[in-house]
């Protein structure tokens, strides 16, 4: 496990997120499904403090309910 030092950054968080005007895409391994979540719905939910990557891993799919996803971070619509 790497070991942060200090000054160097956190992992991101949904408040991060969302404050940034980022996006959140996942794909479902199972199904091939793609989803974009609500980022204010999931910090409002879950907490602002809650890293992106906690919040991803405990994402399920509403159509074959499968957890396994990849997802990746982008900037805002246009």
């Amino acid at each position: 496990m790497k070991t942060r030092h200090e000054g160097e950054p956190g992992p991101l968080t949904l408040g991060q997120t969302l404050t940034s005007h980022l996006r959140l895409i996942v794909w479902y391994k199972s199904c091939g499904r793609q989803a974009e979540p609500d980022v204010a719905e999931l910090a409002a939910h879950h907490g602002a403090v809650m890293t992106v990557i906690d919040r991803a891993a405990r994402l399920a799919c509403s159509r074959c309910e499968a957890r396994e996803a990849d997802f990746v971070i982008s900037g805002a619509r246009r």
